[in-house]
């Protein structure tokens, strides 16, 4: 990608990474890298913005918050929770995806074969964006192993305690906790009893960084009840060799980005 710099890790990060199953880094966006992203998520959460026409959809697949269905008052970026696989319907965040900043960071991590999985908008707007429960990414995904991806988590906006950051719990990422069911639109998590909710820390980050953590660490984030949303988009890799030990029928299927 035009103008893209190198982002290799520094020992010192990878090993921070590995004890903590997450790492911060900062300014991974240019500025103006990061008001293009902002605009074409802008066109995504009001509705201008279309997949590519050869995906033969209308529209972007889209979670809304429960507690704004059915009120016409609120405009539509404001009711959006989280839009699904932007990656795989327009170019753009195909591209977004597969910047070198992003992937740089992922090969430090994972190594240097890489598939891309998918990517998820989580929207938090304010007032009403709703918490997302104690979890592990990688309880929706065992059909993988070993249980190693890595999500890329990059803030549009700053993410503070105030309107909702992601809270870590370091260390978390050695094993796979048992998830309760939940209802709703978080299907597994983990309650306060099953875990040390007292080691969590949050994670706040200025627009335009990112957090990249393991698929194993726990986390969460409390509802945003600012004046000020929070939008974050995250981008999910696995080893190119990991091993599906049952079927996934993911429609996109996993693509070699790196190898």
């Amino acid at each position: 990608m035009e103008g893209s710099i190198e982002m290799k890790l520094t020992p010192e990060q990878v090993s921070s990474f590995h004890e903590n199953g997450f790492l911060v880094v900062p300014d991974l966006l240019s500025p103006e890298q990061l008001e293009e992203l902002r605009q074409m998520t802008d066109g995504v959460l009001d509705g201008r913005l279309k997949p590519d026409a050869d995906t033969g959809r209308d529209d972007f697949e889209l979670q809304f918050e429960p507690g704004t269905i059915g009120k016409d008052d609120i405009p539509r970026r404001e009711k959006i929770r989280v839009a699904f696989h932007l990656c795989h319907n327009h170019s753009y965040f195909w591209n977004h995806a597969t910047r070198p900043e992003i992937v740089d960071v992922v090969e430090s991590l994972l190594g240097r074969h890489i598939k891309l999985y998918t990517d998820q908008m989580f929207v938090k707007p304010a007032h009403h964006g709703s918490e997302v429960p104690f979890h592990q990414d990688h309880a929706y995904w065992t059909q993988v192993e070993p249980y190693n991806m890595i999500s890329c988590w990059v803030a549009l906006d700053d993410a503070t305690v105030e309107n909702g950051c992601v809270h870590m719990i370091p260390g978390t990422h050695r094993s796979l906790v048992p998830h309760r069911e939940f209802g709703g639109n978080q299907k597994y998590g983990l309650a306060e009893e099953d875990v040390d909710s007292s080691r969590e820390v949050p994670v706040e980050l200025k627009a335009g960084s990112a957090m990249f953590h393991h698929s194993l660490t726990i986390h969460r984030s409390f509802p945003n009840r600012s004046d000020r949303g929070r939008r974050g988009l995250v981008t999910i890799y696995l080893p190119g060799d990991a091993k599906f030990v049952r079927p996934w029928d993911f429609q996109y299927g996993f693509k070699t980005i790196r190898q």
